[in-house]
């Protein structure tokens, strides 16, 4: 009975180091992404992404950081964004959120964007709106949008937490 109970306390540890090593990894990707902005306008966009996942299996979240440029043809604006989103849980939705600069190379005007998205895989498909405190008066840009960026993964490790 002794050596029982013993085993069954020695497998109990086992089991426990496993998984509290398990919980603590994430997998960092880094990469390129290209991407496609349609709202009044339709704007080009290329940047890099950092993207930060927890590896567990109870509500694993996903972190995104990316800055990029663009440029609207139409309206002759480049700009600049740094942005970030967040994914709660398993659901492919993403909350987030991007400062964006934009030029005519007359003007600059500066606005904030917020942004619920869907991320599948390497794509990210997502919708906001641009707030811009004092826009270039004569350059009609997007304000509201829908974009489709792909990322590709072109640095990935894993890290202990």
């Amino acid at each position: 009975m002794r050596v029982l109970l013993f085993v069954g306390i020695l497998f109990t540890f086992h089991l426990n180091a496993q998984v509290a090593r398990f919980d603590n990894l994430r997998k960092i990707q880094t990469g390129p992404y290209f991407g496609l902005q349609q709202g009044r306008n339709v704007v080009i966009e290329l940047g890099m992404e950092r993207i930060s996942k927890e590896i567990k299996w109870k509500s694993p979240n996903a972190f995104g950081l990316n800055a990029g440029v663009n440029f609207d043809y139409r309206a002759r604006v480049l700009g600049g964004e740094i942005g970030s989103w967040f994914r709660p849980g398993r659901m492919s939705f993403t909350l987030g959120g991007a400062i964006a600069v934009r030029s005519d190379f007359n003007d600059v005007m500066i606005g904030l964007a917020p942004m619920l998205g869907y991320k599948i895989w390497m794509f990210h498909a997502f919708v906001g709106y641009y707030f811009y405190p004092t826009p270039l008066p004569n350059a009609q840009t997007n304000q509201l949008f829908v974009s489709l960026r792909i990322m590709l993964t072109q640095q990935s490790k894993w890290k202990n937490k």
